[in-house]
């Protein structure tokens, strides 16, 4: 294209200049095309946002733009498993279109859809930056069995799904004589049959028993649980690999920090101060010594990806033999350890690091609550005697790499954790936030200090790397997150290079305040999701260039991967990773299985919070609005941090009307107003056990009554 210096160029020929580079394309090279000078570039820039705003343009790593393309008015989507911040459902086209514009399923085909089916939609595109869609025609193909329970109806017995987005697959049971009532099964739905019929495949226990709730997400996200006798045979055949060889590591005092319900102890940590700075040493279990490639235990292991955790189970990705014996850095024990040495300077910058191959032992295993109150001047009996030779160093290299963390301006989120307390029998106890200790924050830059190097060492060696990478945040969710937040009263840059600072910035405005959690939940529902892959484009949420994970192979296959590329690149065993893996294909299926253990995790989760109000409905609770949407306001309880919904008709003292663009309802004749953010009373009415969803009420309401229209004067 010309270069044109005698007019400022329109959209069009702005669009035309993008689309004919080979490349991904930025302000400079726009300004240099058109022959931009002065004055001129600072008018593109606000052009460019605006072409960004209204959809014309998008942006992608580095800030290069690219044209955003516009999706067919008919297309083949997925229902995406996630909602937007409004609690609509959000849709996938089926070919990866390279859109940033989310698409919304419009009402009311949004409330008889589930996540996974296909759908043919036609699209109209919205000038707030989306698509609306509206519903052609299903065409997913429903899959045959589902996890639910047997429920009895009018002297029937019927199978209903636990899903609560599968609820018109509710069936007529087969076989009703061995059928009863409250069992939690999995069953085989009969689709050719009219009415709908359901087999019993395998019963699980009793719906009612605490200890099945955990089943409930295990078989409904389809997950890997039983090992083979092939896989158990040869977790016990590994014993007999010998620690030969290996570098002695047993005079370092290690120790190992881990939660008190701690299942596996992967890591253990060192700290020394010395006369330039610090030097570190994390230790991670040596999982690649025992996980071979294409052994029956690698296999498994990338089938699975990773270990889910439950309240009352963990599923682990290696049989118990490797995850809590052979690769658990117990104390006192000869342990196989693949360990990093790790020198900071007095800034708390990593100068230069070495990884080894050794065999340790862990002198003790302490918990988060144990180091914080040790160096809070409470030590224990088995903390005191570690309290100035190994504690107190830790924290001192901690407090560095703190400071180096404040100054990247690394996104820190403070949502707290649902913790669930189970008694004799898996009875819950009680539910509330997990407490966040310092000593959580050490172990947490212990480890990505770590996990930097790695990904350092691998780039300077040339070696192969799955990288954890978080892009920026997508230009239509900071759109609609900045609408939020601005409505909360607060305020977020418009610019175009968006960094975690913007972010930090924010949430320290609003640390203290009543919206502090619901700023934090918004702040984390904008980010794009972390993914594993072997092309580099930084973390975001960390501010890290080079990033990838090391120090949890026990637990995450992406780890044993690095593990496997670092003793090739620096010849330290045989062991290495082979030439011939798809690391691309390795880093999806990772990244899909975390995402559907975290799926499952959450959906226990939050049926062990639902279990444990069953018994106080009718009790009033004090929650905030986190959502609100046309047909009603979805609320999170103090305490529990359970979710629940008031549905519109709940809402009895007048006609409220949904607005959109405020995030907010309003009473038609009193001008009463809910709103995102706003403290509410609730009363609990019902809690479903098997489908996980809660329904709430606001206190103080009183039904709106028309007004009688008077006898027409004749």
């Amino acid at each position: 294209m010309a270069k044109k210096d005698k007019h400022f160029p329109t959209f069009e020929e702005i669009l035309d200049f993008i689309q004919s580079s080979d490349k991904k394309v930025g302000k400079r090279e726009i300004a240099r095309a058109f022959n931009l000078k002065g004055h001129q570039r600072i008018w593109l820039k606000d052009v460019l946002k605006e072409m960004g705003d209204k959809g014309l343009i998008q942006r992608g790593h580095k800030r290069k733009m690219r044209p955003s393309k516009s999706l067919p008015p008919v297309l083949l989507v997925d229902v995406s498993p996630n909602l937007s911040e409004e609690g609509e459902v959000l849709l996938m086209p089926v070919e990866k279109e390279e859109t940033f514009l989310p698409i919304i399923l419009a009402e009311p085909a949004a409330s008889r859809v589930k996540t996974g089916e296909k759908l043919l939609v036609r699209l109209k595109r919205h000038p707030d930056g989306y698509y609306m869609a509206r519903l052609l025609k299903k065409i997913e193909v429903k899959p045959k069995t589902l996890v639910g329970a047997i429920i009895k109806s009018r002297g029937a017995f019927y199978f209903q799904p636990s899903d609560r987005r599968r609820q018109e697959d509710i069936a007529l049971l087969l076989e009703p004589k061995k059928a009863k009532e409250g069992d939690l099964v999995v069953a085989e739905l009969q689709r050719q049959e009219r009415p709908l019929k359901a087999k019993v495949l395998k019963t699980l226990g009793s719906l009612d028993d605490p200890r099945s709730i955990s089943l409930i997400s295990i078989y409904q996200e389809g997950l890997p649980h039983e090992f083979s006798e092939e896989v158990l045979r040869e977790a016990e055949e590994v014993r007999k690999l010998s620690l030969e060889g290996r570098e002695d590591l047993r005079s370092i005092p290690f120790v190992t920090i881990d939660g008190d319900d701690a299942r596996d102890f992967d890591d253990a940590v060192w700290a020394k101060e010395e006369e330039e700075g610090w030097h570190l040493m994390v230790a991670i279990a040596d999982v690649a010594h025992y996980v071979r490639p294409e052994s029956a235990l690698d296999k498994e292991a990338f089938l699975r990806g990773n270990s889910v955790y439950f309240p009352d189970r963990v599923v682990p990705m290696l049989p118990e033999t490797l995850s809590n014996d052979l690769c658990s850095l117990r104390p006192k024990e000869d342990k196989a350890c693949f360990s990093v040495h790790l020198w900071l300077d007095q800034k708390g910058r990593l100068k230069r690091y070495k990884f080894v191959r050794g065999v340790m032992q862990s002198i003790e295993r302490l918990t988060y609550v144990q180091v914080q109150q040790a160096i809070d001047g409470n030590p224990d009996q088995q903390t005191k005697p570690l309290l100035n030779s190994v504690i107190k160093p830790l924290y001192g290299a901690y407090a560095l790499l703190q400071k180096a963390r404040e100054f990247r301006g690394t996104l820190d989120l403070e949502i707290p954790e649902k913790q669930v307390f189970l008694g004799k029998e898996g009875h819950i106890e009680d539910i509330h936030p997990r407490s966040r200790l310092e000593s959580h924050r050490l172990i947490e830059e212990f480890m990505i200090l770590a996990n930097v190097a790695a990904a350092q060492q691998l780039e300077a060696r040339k070696a192969p790397c799955i990288y954890r990478i978080h892009d920026e945040p997508d230009p239509a969710k900071l759109f609609i997150f900045r609408e939020l937040v601005e409505g909360l009263g607060f305020s977020f840059p418009k610019s175009q290079a968006i960094t975690p600072k913007a972010f930090l910035h924010l949430l320290k405005a609003a640390h203290g305040t009543p919206q502090q959690a619901l700023i934090s939940q918004l702040t984390l529902r904008t980010q794009a999701q972390a993914l594993y892959h072997p092309e580099n484009i930084g973390h975001f949420g960390l501010s890290l260039k080079k990033y990838s994970h090391f120090t949890s192979p026990i637990r995450r296959y992406a780890d044993i991967i690095v593990h496997r590329s670092l003793i090739e690149a620096l010849q330290l065993g045989k062991d290495g990773l082979q030439k011939e893996m798809d690391l691309t294909a390795i880093g999806e299926q990772v990244s899909f299985t975390e995402r559907r253990a975290a799926a499952a995790e959450r959906a226990a989760l939050e049926r062990y919070v639902a279990v444990y109000l069953k018994d106080k409905v009718g009790e009033t609770f004090e929650g905030r609005i986190n959502g609100v949407t046309s047909f009603g306001l979805f609320v999170t309880l103090e305490h529990s941090g359970a979710d629940g919904l008031i549905p519109l008709a709940y809402l009895t003292d007048d006609f409220y009307v949904f607005e959109e663009r405020k995030h907010r309802l309003i009473g038609r004749r009193s001008r009463h107003i809910y709103t995102l953010g706003d403290p509410i009373i609730v009363t609990l009415k019902e809690v479903d056990m098997l489908t996980n969803s809660i329904t709430l009420a606001p206190v103080q309401t009183r039904p709106f009554k028309k007004k009688k229209r008077g006898k027409r004067e004749l």
